[in-house]
């Protein structure tokens, strides 16, 4: 299986985690959903670790301090995602969120990769989506209301900052932990210090009940298989080809939302959404 291959089952697998991330949280709240989903990724992780026999890998302490530090990034940046989809449509939020992978190609180059003109072209495509996209117009071009954004795009891009930055240095952990290694760390330190950050900001932690559990052991599997399958892909492929094919989540949270969600985007959502997505695939194909 190629490098390629798994970043798209990591894209499938984080769109789906975000599609039901958004209705868990619009019910059982944005804090109590991270956590539960943070527990319940340890488990499936600790279960995945030990069948595989991976515990030995845990004998580096830098490594395992980067490998803390950029999933401490990336569980911030899901906090933000999570925080848009409560307040905007899934759709719109997850698309911009997606552009986290022009984050990642451009710290990769700025650290040695090579940024061809076609690449540079791609993301000035794909940012061209993300203005199409954060603008609510009305049906005859104009602004409902001045100069509005759609809701929840201020946590999307937030959210796309520090996804980026996270998952640019998942790279070096990954090569000396693995990819189940390092995802266990960083859903271990979450549960450890995620009680602790909502007690300092007076957060309450809620149980959810039946039917938003069984959504929230859904997001927080799926979102523990995305992050190893990209791992994973990172040890196959350069970091610029499997970031993009996992950015693609957009496409699938889109469907969801679209066609489970009964969401109904603009016409300028939709060409943006369309931009943004042409714009990740270019990437992806060089």
């Amino acid at each position: 299986m190629n490098g390629l291959l798994f970043g798209l089952f990591s894209a499938f697998s984080f769109g789906t985690a975000d599609f039901f991330a958004g209705r868990a949280s619009k019910n059982t709240g944005v804090f109590s959903t991270l956590f539960y989903m943070q527990v319940v990724g340890l488990i499936f992780l600790t279960l995945a670790v030990t069948w595989y026999g991976q515990w030995h890998n845990l004998s580096s302490i830098p490594h395992i301090a980067a490998a803390g530090l950029w999933m401490a990034l990336d569980l911030i940046g899901i906090l933000f995602l999570y925080q848009g989809l409560v307040s905007g449509k899934s759709s719109v939020v997850v698309t911009i969120a997606s552009s986290f992978s022009v984050f990642t190609v451009v710290l990769a180059f700025a650290f040695g990769e090579q940024l061809s003109a076609v690449k540079l072209a791609a993301i000035g495509l794909t940012l061209i989506g993300i203005v199409l996209t954060t603008l609510v117009l009305s049906k005859r071009g104009e602004r409902k209301s001045g100069r509005k954004l759609e809701s929840g795009v201020v946590w999307a891009i937030l959210a796309a900052l520090f996804l980026g930055t996270a998952f640019f240095g998942l790279r070096y952990p990954h090569e000396a932990l693995g990819g189940l290694v390092t995802v266990w760390i960083g859903r271990m330190q979450a549960v450890i210090l995620l009680p602790v950050v909502y007690a300092c900001f007076k957060k309450r932690v809620v149980l959810p009940d039946k039917k938003n559990a069984g959504l929230v052991v859904i997001v927080g599997i799926l979102d523990a298989l995305a992050l190893v399958c990209y791992n994973l892909g990172l040890g196959l492929e350069d970091t610029s080809i499997v970031i993009t094919a996992t950015s693609l989540f957009a496409v699938v949270t889109l469907l969801w939302s679209v066609f489970v969600g009964g969401e109904k985007p603009a016409w300028n959502q939709w060409a943006g959404i369309g931009c943004t997505c042409i714009g990740i695939f270019l990437i992806s194909q060089l």
